[in-house]
């Protein structure tokens, strides 16, 4: 490369808007020469990222900025009406098919990506967070290729984040997200791994996606979910359908799934925006004083990551203490109304108050999608957030802080600390991104993903294998199951029912009945509402043979304690009681303790984990008591009013599209709900907020949802 500015002359120059003017040509000259040396390409990709911030800075030389963007393949930031012919015709062939707008074009690695795609091959990307790896799903289903597609993301705010990008397509798809919906004739079904898997109309099936796919290599935080995920995967590949599956920061795939006829592996770091490292190095026990500095600094969006709720609500604490305030008018109603539903002592409404936002897994899942909608919108300074925020939910921050170095009690390694970097900065709205960082790195690793599903590794838990066909077990795994296949006591077919849940703790529950059954018939044979010994006897039996130990989990540590939560929710009858009850009489904690406390135990324990584990008792006592000729129990009714808060289903699903739960049950009768989730959103559509007799928030959310149907 001929002799130029340094590197770091150049990093120098690209941040002052002046010295870019005195020198344009020159910087021009020495950055043609970074990014046309294959030595250097790399880093004059950054630096190129860095001038576009200033691009109106360069003058006349504004023209080689230009001609370099297009020779890195950056076409998204070129003006089309700038280019000649030749790169007019470069530009249009980097324009997908269809879409709704002529402004989307490719840049070069997504166009790549997009035509393997269109050619019917299966594609496996790994590429940075501000790659516009969802970008690629929107032109796949504009194309018109496929009828049915199914794109499995990793959390319900996933869900809500997919399903609102895609609602630009529901003239031409029925979008699905919840089992009780039926299909139509063209589908898009945005699921979770365990929603995909409750699904029974899932085919035909044309094509499908899984987002952040490296969830199918088990972590110790999620193995449970990991291995749904890859039962999922199964599922899915089982239907012939074409795959995209798509995550960040991977360095292999399994074997088997890379001797995938037809496949392409691409693990790419084409960047669109660059993030800048600013470490900081405060003296212990100074941490947070420089943190609320830092923040009171900072002129932009800033997202702060911290490794637990406990943690966030410290640093939001900290920062109100502080006097760290961004207020917005527009954020007025939203503090009145949240500190009346829930509590004017809670910190949630009180940071909103202040500009600052809060995101982690222990808030209403309304809320915490009006908060992220709110910080993208500008109405929020700052956002506070766990790894709840990093798992794919896109923000528009110019700013990250990384305070701290866990996912709640274990060290974070370098995949989540990429994930975390790659928030700062978004394509479109900020061309470099800063992240400050309050610890040192962790070792520069990235994961190989194995797929445990196509692996079968001799830790692959038996609740994945019994949902597999015989033809694709391996010989080690099919010994495996040749026990439980012989088992007398519990069909295999019973067992599959169960997903997720030990065959051989199934088979434990099922001897246990056998060996005393008119005993535990007494306690089981109740239909639709069990009295209280009964329902303290089926706690039991799930703490002892599925749960298992002492642990605390969600605020419960054994079957009595969840009998007696599950029985005071029945008697008040809706989550709102529940939370005013706790409020009341718990003297010894703060309101934030209790209403997050709350919430955690609703959506762990009332909206998943009792109602899965009921239902595999249900099974279980039915097969043990017919063989018997006992008449069996039904516990279907009871396992539905507690998922659903002893509110109507679809009521209950309205909260994952922005209408938080007290509002859902207001209208009510507007929306007559019934369980058909299909009607009541097509009610939604054509409500009249205006003769609604509701607050401004309220109003707000409403019309907000009805723009995303």
């Amino acid at each position: 490369m001929a002799k130029g500015m340094t590197f770091s002359q150049l990093v120098s120059t690209l941040r002052d808007p002046d010295e870019i003017k005195r020198s344009a040509f020159d910087v021009a000259k020495t950055l043609a020469q970074y990014v046309s040396d294959v030595r250097t390409s790399k880093a004059g990709h950054d630096l190129l990222l860095r001038a576009l911030e200033y691009r109106d800075s360069f003058g006349p030389a504004v023209a080689i900025i230009d001609a370099l963007v297009r020779h890195v393949g950056l076409f998204p930031y070129l003006d089309p009406m700038d280019l000649g012919l030749a790169e007019s015709i470069a530009y249009e062939f980097h324009r997908p098919l269809n879409m709704d707008t002529d402004e989307i074009v490719f840049h070069r690695v997504q166009a790549e990506v997009y035509a393997r795609l269109m050619e019917g091959e299966n594609v496996v990307l790994s590429a940075p967070t501000s790659f516009g790896k969802s970008l690629i799903i929107d032109a796949v289903v504009a194309s018109g290729i496929y009828h049915h597609i199914a794109i499995v993301v990793p959390t319900i705010a996933l869900i809500d984040e997919t399903r609102r990008r895609l609602s630009r397509f529901s003239s031409s798809f029925k979008i699905i997200t919840h089992g009780s919906q039926k299909r139509g004739p063209r589908n898009i079904f945005v699921m979770t791994q365990e929603r995909i898997l409750e699904y029974n109309e899932l085919e035909p099936l044309d094509f499908f996606v899984i987002d952040e796919f490296y969830k199918l290599k088990p972590r110790p935080e999620d193995k449970d979910r990991s291995y749904l995920l890859n039962e999922a995967f199964y599922r899915l590949r089982k239907t012939g359908a074409q795959f995209y599956l798509l995550g960040p920061n991977i360095r292999g795939v399994d074997a088997n799934l890379a001797e995938e006829q037809g496949l392409y592996f691409l693990a790419t770091d084409y960047k669109t925006v660059v993030s800048e490292i600013v470490r900081e190095h405060p003296p212990k026990g100074l941490e947070e004083a420089r943190l609320v500095e830092l923040c009171l600094g900072l002129k932009e969006q800033t997202l702060i990551y911290c490794s637990s709720p406990a943690r966030v609500r410290k640093i939001c604490e900290s920062l109100i203490a502080a006097q760290a305030k961004w207020p917005s008018e527009q954020l007025r109603s939203a503090v009145s109304w949240i500190g009346r539903e829930y509590s004017p002592d809670w910190l949630f409404p009180r940071a909103l108050a202040c500009g600052i936002g809060m995101h982690h897994g222990r808030l209403p899942r309304s809320l915490a999608q009006f908060g992220v909608r709110a910080f993208n919108e500008g109405l929020l300074r700052v956002l506070v957030c766990t790894s709840t925020l990093i798992e794919g939910v896109n923000t528009k921050a110019k700013n990250v802080i990384i305070f701290d170095n866990k996912v709640a009690r274990r060290k974070f390694d370098y995949f989540t600390y990429n994930n975390i970097i790659g928030r700062s900065g978004r394509m479109f709205q900020h061309f470099i991104g800063r992240v400050f960082m309050f610890h040192e790195p962790p070792a520069d690793e990235l994961p190989f993903v194995d797929v445990p599903v196509l692996s079968q590794p001799d830790d692959i838990p038996e609740s994945l294998l019994v949902q597999m066909d015989d033809e694709d077990l391996s010989p080690t795994s099919r010994d495996r199951l040749s026990d439980i296949s012989a088992e007398g006591s519990l069909d295999m077919s019973v067992i599959r029912q169960s997903r997720g849940i030990d065959p051989r703790a199934q088979i434990s529950l099922a001897e246990e009945l056998a060996r005393r059954p008119q005993f535990y018939w007494n306690i089981l044979n109740w239909k639709r509402w069990p009295e209280s010994a009964q329902l303290y006897g089926v706690c039991g039996l799930v703490w002892t043979h599925f749960v298992g130990d002492n642990r605390r989990r969600a605020g419960v540590s054994s079957g009595n304690q969840l009998a007696f939560t599950i029985g005071r929710f029945r008697a008040l009858g809706s989550p709102s009681e529940l939370l005013r009850e706790r409020l009341a009489v718990e003297e010894q904690q703060s309101a934030d303790e209790i209403v997050e406390e709350t919430m955690e135990w609703l959506r762990q324990w009332a909206n998943f984990s009792f109602p899965r584990y009921l239902m595999a008792v249900d099974r279980i006592q039915r097969a043990v008591f017919r063989r018997r000729k006992l008449d069996p129990g039904d516990f279907s009714f009871f396992a539905g009013q507690v998922e659903n808060w002893f509110l109507d289903p679809a009521t209950m699903a309205l909260d994952e599209y922005g209408i938080p739960i007290q509002l859902a049950a207001r209208l009510e009768e507007s929306l007559k709900p019934d369980g058909d989730l299909d009607a009541v959103l097509d009610r939604l559509r054509r409500l009249d907020v205006d003769k609604l007799h509701l607050p401004s928030f309220e109003k707000s959310l409403v019309i907000d949802a009805q723009a995303h149907l």
